[in-house]
């Protein structure tokens, strides 16, 4: 596997020089700063491309840009409405581009509104390292408190409504806060914020979008794109629903098996692959990640892997050190270095795939610093060293 590492750019609290100690030959990032949906410019990416490639790792070898995470989807095109055949034209344009500037790896994601959810930034595990957590009742008491969502009886039950009120009822206002933030501010895949009139709004736009319209969607775009990926060799990859529950009652549609069935469908050519994100699949018990593997294997294109552990009898998850959570992380591995050997069998050049440790732990010196949700520098080093051993255990 190619060890790679998230970076945000020239404002993340971790800095590219202290990124070059930890031992990766691989940098994951975006160009957040331009407007979403607008067109990756040439000059902006070899900017970035520039900064990446001047920093020497441990090897004495040159850092590159391994991965773009992510080219952000428009809303306007998960919707098809709008100027939606604007943002497919700039979004072309964008994978043309990076192409061009040998960056083939190419991760998106086709989730309405918002990339990823938790309701806790700040939880706290019992050797007081902060990790993230999805809370159920309190996604619940968001929806039917502050937003006020009128049809959140279709996912939750009249015990839950009832259960998440009285939550709500006993939290602090700094708690009630927290909880907005948490579920309002831009997440790390994009800088959109929104306020409470304004994610009411975009939820509008989907109310009339179903699980199989969103699809087709995806399929749609799929359709305008992949000419683009088989000429330059792009590895697309979607990244799974993450958590793979309907968030404010909008479809997801990369939850399990058989919505990777679907998309690998549309067009059976790795160019339409997959990212592998275990915490995300993870969070559901019935997604078999070793099966998920062994079956698709061809079409997996990135790697995240990060662990998570459920709460009995409940929605419930938080983010646990990547050994240690209900994901067998050393099967997963295994199952990934014999596809990576497979495909050396079969004389694939590139049959590398770029992996990195998705999220980390807020531990130590990490905590004095303004960090990005999930993107600790030595909560993911540490997390990094974990999974490296496993794989160099495996490959001997």
């Amino acid at each position: 596997m190619e060890l790679t590492f998230r970076w945000f750019g020239p404002n993340d609290p971790a800095k590219i020089n202290h990124i070059r100690q930890v031992g990766v030959t691989g940098i994951v990032t975006s160009l957040n700063h331009i407007k979403y949906g607008e067109k990756w410019i040439d000059y902006e990416i070899k900017k970035r491309k520039k900064i990446i490639n001047e920093v020497k790792s441990s090897k004495e070898l040159k850092l590159k840009w391994s991965v773009a995470e992510s080219l952000p989807v428009h809303n306007d095109i998960k919707s098809r409405s709008g100027k939606y055949k604007y943002y497919i034209d700039q979004y072309k344009d964008s994978l043309v581009n990076l192409s061009k500037n040998q960056i083939k790896t190419i991760c998106y994601n086709f989730m309405p509104l918002i990339d990823w959810v938790r309701t806790d930034l700040n939880y706290k595990l019992k050797n007081n390292a902060i990790a993230l957590k999805y809370d159920h009742l309190k996604m619940c008491a968001f929806e039917v408190m502050i937003l006020k969502i009128k049809d959140a009886d279709k996912r939750y039950t009249k015990k839950q409504i009832i259960k998440a009120k009285e939550i709500f009822k006993k939290m602090k206002n700094s708690e009630k806060q927290s909880l907005k933030k948490s579920l309002l501010g831009g997440l790390a895949a994009n800088d959109r914020k929104f306020s409470i009139n304004e994610l009411k709004y975009e939820i509008d736009k989907f109310k009339e979008i179903n699980h199989t319209d969103l699809r087709n969607n995806l399929k749609s775009f799929l359709v305008e794109i992949f000419p683009i990926l088989r000429e330059h060799k792009i590895k697309y990859c979607i990244h799974p629903d993450d958590p793979p529950y309907n968030i404010f009652g909008l479809p997801r549609i990369m939850s399990n098996e058989n919505d990777i069935k679907y998309l690998t469908s549309i067009f059976k050519h790795e160019n339409n692959g997959i990212t592998l994100c275990t915490g995300s699949l993870g969070v559901d018990k019935k997604n078999n990640i070793e099966r998920i593997i062994k079956k698709y294997g061809k079409y997996i294109n990135f790697i995240h892997l990060r662990n998570i552990k459920r709460e009995k009898n409940s929605k419930n998850f938080y983010e646990s050190s990547h050994l240690e959570g209900d994901v067998d992380m050393v099967s997963v591995i295994r199952n990934l270095l014999k596809e990576e050997k497979k495909r050396k069998k079969n004389n694939k050049i590139d049959y590398e795939i770029s992996m990195r440790p998705d999220h980390g732990h807020m531990i130590l010196y990490d905590k004095q610093k303004n960090i990005i949700p999930g993107y600790s520098l030595l909560g993911r080093m540490k997390g990094l060293s974990e999974l490296r051993g496993v794989i160099k255990s495996l490959e001997n």
